[in-house]
């Protein structure tokens, strides 16, 4: 038995609980926020109000949660290699450093401090988390604003919809990290003869250094998965002006959005690009989802100059109408990891 198992018992357990009040919370918050975005006049913003706000907090919570366990993982998983060992893998490592055009090397094992997994609290079911948890944190200015109450109950009905797909599809709680457990697995079964112990130690440690303990880890993906939270908010907001049940404060709160959004994705985009020198070498360039990136990052730009001329009057429709490709466009970027093959797949 993995060493972890009664850590991984405790924390699907108080995930599940957990899930079930935010999934009961956001089903009471996404009913208000129905009511409002189908009436004319507002009813119970303050109580949709608050429900929010636990709504946010409970997922808040959910996330310290996934850091207890990744702490729970450097702690109680390093790779330990055995001692005979040793000498065979440093002698290798040091062959493979010296190789001509090795750009990174890896570095040497020390018996004393074995590796250890730095896991990120955004991989595998996780980033589906973050990103709705995001979206959670980001909304709640925004239905503090004095905006269309329309608008603040599309956000929140938007919220209840994020966590029942969080709830039924994507839980980070039910079976945590099932890739990263799937690969670790036969390390510490103690099935492996030494020349298979050899093997899959050199798959797991490139990996280890240069995808789950890498710095860039702990920037890139949360920054992209923050803009998206944002672009959703502007998405919102266009859906409501292009159908001209909006007013100039909507379009001024989705603008502030998409400003935010712009920024986290410039910033988290150029992070990425020595990673992915480090982790692929040349040829990180043609990676699909990289492309959509550009793609994705070139529409947003597109969206942000429309909106300095938002003051003519057929601009103004034209500006809401990007928001919306941006969206698109986002959700296209996302899901080309899944089906167009590349350095990003399946991660």
């Amino acid at each position: 038995m993995m060493p972890i198992a009664p850590d991984l018992l405790l924390f699907s357990r108080l995930g599940l609980g957990l899930m079930v009040i935010v999934l009961t919370l956001s089903a009471g918050a996404g009913g208000l926020g129905l009511v409002n975005l189908c009436q004319r006049r507002p009813f119970a913003l303050a109580a949709m109000r608050v429900l929010a706000w636990v709504v946010a907090g409970m997922l808040v919570a959910g996330f310290l949660l996934i850091g207890w366990l990744n702490l729970r993982i450097y702690q109680r998983l390093p790779l330990k290699v055995p001692p005979d060992l040793l000498p065979w893998l440093n002698q290798g490592l040091a062959a493979m450093n010296a190789r001509e055009g090795a750009g990174y090397g890896l570095p040497l094992l020390d018996p004393a401090q074995p590796p250890r997994y730095i896991l990120p609290l955004w991989i595998e079911n996780g980033k589906y988390y973050f990103w709705f948890m995001a979206y959670a944190l980001m909304i709640l200015p925004a239905i503090s604003r004095p905006v269309s109450h329309r608008l603040r109950g599309a956000l929140v009905a938007l919220l209840a919809l994020q966590n029942a797909i969080l709830f039924l599809l994507t839980d980070p709680f039910s079976r945590p990290l099932p890739k990263f457990f799937d690969e670790i697995g036969p390390w510490f079964a103690g099935t492996l003869d030494p020349l298979g112990r050899l093997g899959q130690f050199m798959r797991l440690y490139p990996r280890m250094l240069f995808y789950y303990n890498t710095p860039y880890m702990w920037l890139h993906p949360p920054m992209l998965f923050m803009s998206y939270a944002a672009i959703t908010v502007t998405f919102v907001a266009s859906l409501f002006m292009l159908a001209g049940r909006g007013r100039p404060e909507v379009e001024v709160l989705g603008y502030d959005y998409a400003k935010f959004g712009y920024f986290m994705l410039t910033l988290g985009m150029l992070l990425g690009y020595p990673w992915a020198l480090e982790a692929w070498g040349p040829n990180w360039w043609w990676d699909p989802k990289i492309c959509s990136s550009i793609m994705m990052w070139a529409i947003y730009s597109t969206y942000l100059h429309t909106r300095l001329y938002a003051h003519r009057k057929t601009m103004w429709y034209f500006t809401s109408g990007l928001g919306i490709v941006c969206f698109a466009a986002m959700i296209f970027t996302f899901i080309t990891s899944f089906y167009f093959p590349g350095e990003h797949t399946g991660q």
